[in-house]
């Protein structure tokens, strides 16, 4: 019953997508993507390979910590294969799957293994809503704080939303670790939290600097190939409307509301197209999602899965391993 109704949230944004493109101008939505500039598509594999060297390099660098570090080629593959089990697997398993090389390959516990996997993805959670932050500022969605800030209920509404995820987490976490028993589940799960709490503040006095350069890098690398598909697509946006775009389509896809974010983000990129006044705005954000889509998860899907081909990890094995973690009192 849970899958069902997972999979029922999840169609919310499969169903999004279908609305949109029944309300779509098929032939200017045609005439947008035939007039692409080739020149710029040229080189999206280019920026695809460099913004996942350069997380592999982060998520290398966390591991070097423990003096396990993969090579450079083999961290890339590595990543690679957890990208695309990230973006097109039920259970977004790529995080998991980075953990279950890094302990199967270089002999690294379980719960080290996986704080830094965690720790690398908090690092791209917390680049992602600083940016979201100053997004909202951007567009105009927080409000006038000079004079009427009350007269914008979108901002306030979208700053609330960034609060009460914020507050409810704090104090959850707070009330879990600080859970009497370590028999009951929410009391497992406590100790849980703990030991990743441990390993993952290890890795970040150690080696927390270096990751936030890295992850800086990353979406500077990022960030300019969204801009390059705004380009060559001709769309009337400066590169900082593009960059707020992305960033507030980042935070959406954190919702479990859809599939690789199909839905949400072309629902928000209209809506934010609508209000830069772009022509033809719903077309526009089919058109740009529909090449956003392609470079930023077809083709670094395609080419995880083929470094997931040459090294399979078993999927049944990686959710066992990770069940085991979470109800040992030590490492597996």
């Amino acid at each position: 019953m849970k899958l069902h109704w997972a999979q029922a949230v999840r169609a919310v944004g499969l169903g999004l997508l279908a609305w949109l493109i029944t309300r779509a101008d098929w032939g200017q939505l045609h005439a947008y993507i035939a007039g692409a500039n080739l020149h710029y598509l040229f080189i999206m594999p280019v920026f695809t390979v460099a913004m996942v060297a350069v997380r592999a390099w982060r998520w290398n660098r966390l591991l070097s910590v423990h003096g396990v570090a993969f090579s450079p080629c083999r961290a890339w593959t590595a990543y690679a294969a957890g990208v695309f089990l990230g973006v097109f697997t039920p259970g977004r398993l790529g995080d998991l799957a980075k953990a279950l090389y890094a302990r199967d390959e270089r002999g690294l516990p379980w719960s080290q293994a996986l704080a830094g996997a965690v720790l690398d993805r908090l690092f791209d959670v917390a680049c992602m809503g600083l940016v979201a932050l100053w997004a909202l500022a951007h567009l105009g969605w927080m409000g006038d704080w000079g004079e009427g800030a009350l007269s914008s209920g979108r901002g306030w509404a979208l700053g609330g939303l960034f609060f009460a995820v914020g507050a409810g987490t704090w104090f959850a976490g707070r009330a879990l670790l600080r859970s009497p028993s370590d028999r009951a589940p929410l009391g497992r799960l406590a100790a849980f939290l703990r030991r990743m709490g441990r390993q993952v503040g290890v890795l970040f006095r150690a080696a927390g600097k270096s990751a936030l350069a890295l992850t800086l890098l990353a979406y500077a690398i990022y960030f300019a190939q969204t801009i390059c598909i705004a380009r060559a697509l001709y769309l009337p946006l400066s590169a900082a409307d593009v960059v707020a775009s992305i960033a507030l389509v980042g935070l959406a896809s954190f919702l479990p509301l859809s599939v690789a974010g199909l839905g949400t983000r072309e629902g928000l990129l209209a809506l934010i197209m609508a209000h830069r006044a772009v022509p033809e705005s719903l077309e526009a954000a089919l058109a740009y999602s529909a090449l956003f889509f392609a470079f930023c998860f077809a083709v670094p899907g395609l080419l995880g899965f083929a470094c997931f081909w040459a090294r399979p990890l078993s999927l049944q094995a990686l959710r066992g391993s990770a069940s085991r973690e979470f109800n040992a009192g030590e490492d597996v």
